[in-house]
């Protein structure tokens, strides 16, 4: 057997899919990263944090309106339901369009009122999040014909394309919020355009027949609760600093966060990688339990390398202002620990298209974040907001955990 033919072999399987990919998405938020340190050493605290909320908005409004039908659209389809893709692609195309006025709406009113957001800004964040919604929903049409591997092509345009004009406009003194924010757009949209190229090749007519998404969206429903939740989770703390803190301390959250949160990138296709595998039987549940602790006991590690390592690598690099991270991001490995353990344990649930035990671990951690960063973040700021993450994560991965216990008991 060739070196070639063992190569394709290879990337046939979950192992090989989940390194490729992986791969892909740790060059594409290597890349975010340097944007953010740029943004950072250039525009300071306050402009990184406006940038910040803009990004915010874009990703809660994406997880909002997808009605949780990428997920269930393609575990339908691959389970062979009766879904068909090019019935998904026309619910996708429809639901840019609620993205498109939901994002103005709270970019103008919350945005423009709140930390006084240009109009300019206000217009670029809401091309942000179409251009990153439709990148979203792309991403499981083409999971569900299989095309896991271009998914990391996808990831790699994403943050390659905006670096390069990022890099020469900070050399030349002239980056903005405004450019940095338009250049992620450009990313997201020639990364959603090569994905649409992929998933068209392989499908009929974009059909646009309403009557034909009702199963999509009702088994959407609970996973919207789960996605909408779990983003809420992820984001809450940035929102309430936001809204009750400084444009600063937000900017200086940021980096400690996005730095502890960047392994969660080798993560994450990991996890939709085996709940397509469980869904397409690939992966029997005998061995699911075993197959989760190896995964959990590994991701948790690597969080404590982050926590030792992370203030080191980043403060150099960010440089003045920023100081109080080095107390923020071991902290944060831990709750990100926390999170591995939720996201393997909904990757299962998911799989196993046990989609109304998905929304239950995430909304009671939003609550939690939530209430915790409400009463905290005022006094204690990013610290406390860093703690509060350890609480609501560990709940969420708690609960997650137990739902899976029990499925898998009934299942023996």
């Amino acid at each position: 057997m060739s070196i070639g033919e063992r190569l394709r072999i290879f990337f046939r399987r979950a192992r090989g899919e989940s390194m490729v990919v992986s791969g892909a998405r740790l060059v594409s938020a290597g890349c975010s990263l340097v944007v953010a340190v740029l943004s950072a050493r250039h525009l300071g605290p306050s402009g990184r944090g406006e940038i910040v909320f803009v990004m915010t908005v874009a990703m809660l409004g994406s997880e909002f309106v997808s009605l949780g039908a990428n997920v269930s659209g393609r575990i339908q389809i691959l389970r062979r339901s009766g879904v068909l893709v090019e019935d998904y692609l026309g619910l996708s195309i429809v639901l840019a369009g609620a993205q498109a006025l939901l994002t103005a709406g709270v970019l103008v009113v919350v945005g423009n009122w709140t930390v006084d957001l240009p109009w300019t800004l206000c217009a670029l964040g809401t091309a942000l999040a179409v251009a990153m919604f439709l990148a979203h929903m792309l991403v499981d049409a083409a999971f569900a014909l299989r095309r896991t591997l271009e998914t990391g092509l996808r990831d790699l345009l994403i943050g390659l394309v905006p670096i390069l004009p990022v890099a020469v406009l900070t050399a030349a003194g002239d980056l903005t919020v405004e450019a940095v924010v338009g250049l992620t757009a450009v990313g997201y949209l020639v990364g959603g355009t090569y994905l649409w190229i992929v998933v068209r090749r392989r499908t009929g007519r974009v059909r646009f027949i309403p009557g034909t998404w009702g199963a999509i969206v009702r088994s959407g429903v609970p996973i919207l609760g789960s996605t909408f939740g779990q983003t809420l989770a992820f984001r809450a703390d940035r929102l309430v600093i936001g809204l009750v803190a400084t444009t600063a301390t937000l900017g200086l959250f940021s980096v400690a966060a996005t730095t502890a949160e960047l392994p969660r990138l080798l993560l994450l296709p990991v996890t939709q990688i085996l709940a397509n595998r469980i869904a397409g039987g690939d992966v029997p549940v005998a061995s699911l339990r075993r197959l989760v602790v190896r995964l959990g006991l590994g991701y948790g590690l690597l969080m404590v390398v982050v926590g030792v390592l992370g203030a080191r690598v980043v403060l150099p690099l960010v440089g003045d202002g920023f100081d109080e991270v080095r107390d923020v991001i071991p902290v944060l490995a831990i709750g990100e620990g926390l999170v591995g353990v939720y996201f393997l344990s909904v990757s299962v649930l998911t799989g196993l298209a046990r989609f109304r035990r998905l929304p239950l671990p995430a909304l009671v951690g939003s609550v939690v974040l939530l209430l915790g960063d409400g009463l905290v973040v005022s006094r204690h700021g990013s610290l406390g907001a860093a703690w509060v993450r350890v609480a609501g994560f560990g709940v969420m991965a708690v609960v997650a955990t137990l739902s899976v216990a029990t499925v898998l008991r009934r299942d023996r």
